[in-house]
């Protein structure tokens, strides 16, 4: 019933379908997604690089809910395009695409570009969702990215959507969404030449850089959560007491 009904709104034009899908999807987050968000009013003015874990499907549209009115342009793969409903869905925020596991240099000038002009931006930089929770190792191109932009990065840790829309192998778009309760947690900004001094005399410069980047996720997780990033630093206090995602506008 749910890919017949995605399958007729995908008849709609692009400006009425986004509108119809955007508003469901607010529907059906605000009745399914018990989320608390930290650290929003500390956010940095003006363009940012937004740096986030990545566990589901569901990571975009709520991150999207948590940073409204701010405008972000997410980096999201292709893939997103091979069924109707992710496309659908995908299709309800300002993406740019990029095939996953290759060097698209295209997509990493795009952004580049978006944030320079003054937009933000926001990156998965594990290249995929993790199957186990756990934080994968980041790819080079978002130090690339933040070093020719030279914007604030912002470290952002998710909780939760793995159990609000688990993963299907099997079958991405009849991936289902569940009661689960969601955290969002911004973390300090920082700039690339604060991690000078944890990159100094590495032998993979570039591999340094992304992995001081990610430490800073990590340090806003759980334990559970941290991956191949445990061990780093203490997990940072929210910086401001939790909210509720804005309701569906």
């Amino acid at each position: 019933m749910l890919r017949l009904l995605f399958a007729l709104m995908s008849l709609l034009p692009y400006g009425l379908r986004r509108h119809v899908v955007r508003g469901l999807m607010h529907g059906v987050w605000g009745r399914l997604s018990h989320a608390k968000v930290y650290g929003l009013k500390d956010l940095p003015d003006g363009p940012c690089l937004f740096i986030c874990n990545h566990l589901s499907n569901a990571d975009g549209f709520t991150l999207y809910r948590a940073l409204r009115p701010r405008r972000v342009v997410f980096l999201a793969g292709v893939k997103l395009h091979g069924t109707v409903m992710t496309r659908l869905a995908a299709e309800t925020m300002d993406t740019i695409d990029i095939t996953p596991n290759s060097p698209d240099i295209e997509a990493l000038r795009r952004c580049v570009e978006l944030l320079k002009g003054g937009q933000s931006v926001l990156i998965f930089p594990e290249g995929g969702r993790s199957r186990s929770g756990g934080l994968l190792e980041a790819k080079k191109g978002v130090g690339l990215i933040a070093k020719r932009a030279g914007v604030p990065i912002v470290p952002v840790a998710l909780t939760g959507t793995e159990k609000l829309m688990p993963i299907n192998d099997s079958d991405m778009g009849g991936e289902r969404l569940f009661h689960a309760d969601v955290t969002v947690t911004f973390g300090p900004a920082f700039r690339m030449a604060d991690l000078e001094p944890e990159v100094s005399g590495s032998s993979d410069t570039r591999q340094a850089l992304v992995d001081a980047m990610m430490r800073r996720v990590a340090a806003l997780l759980p334990p559970a959560y941290q991956g191949v990033y445990a061990g780093g630093p203490e997990p940072v206090a929210p910086t401001a007491p939790p909210s509720a995602v804005p309701p569906s506008a």
